[in-house]
């Protein structure tokens, strides 16, 4: 039964938008019995409307199964507004892990500071730097 209503499901997800695909999709993962959830990038395509929806189911959907996230994101802006840590990588390795108070006052320039001082350099790709 279940296959079927994937089926149904997949033949009409062309006529969706990216959004509309992106929250169908977390929806289904969310319907599976887990207590992990892995997001990858899942707002990277979307415009900032439905970017800003998506992570809202996203948190609705995280707290109200009591799911563990693991988010990956390139945004630093969504890195300390969702979640209650944000750990930052740096060529495959972990650079940052903060959590707590600490991480509850930061701003996206107070994490590049953190990482400057930590790593001894700046980020100059503007990519990394998307608030």
């Amino acid at each position: 039964m279940q296959l079927g209503l994937e089926n149904r499901l997949g033949d009409r997800m062309g006529l969706l938008s990216g959004g509309q695909r992106q929250a169908v999709s977390l929806l289904m993962a969310s319907l599976q019995p887990s207590r992990l959830l892995l997001l990858d990038e899942h707002t990277a395509a979307l415009d900032p409307k439905t970017a800003a929806f998506v992570l809202e189911l996203t948190d609705r959907i995280v707290r109200e199964n009591k799911l563990t996230a693991l988010m990956v994101t390139h945004s630093m802006r969504q890195a300390l507004d969702h979640g209650d840590r944000t750990v930052m990588l740096h060529q495959g390795r972990v650079v940052l892990d903060v959590t707590g108070e600490e991480r509850g006052r930061m701003d996206v320039p107070d994490l590049l500071a953190m990482f400057e001082k930590t790593r001894g350099e700046k980020l100059d790709d503007d990519a990394l730097l998307l608030g």
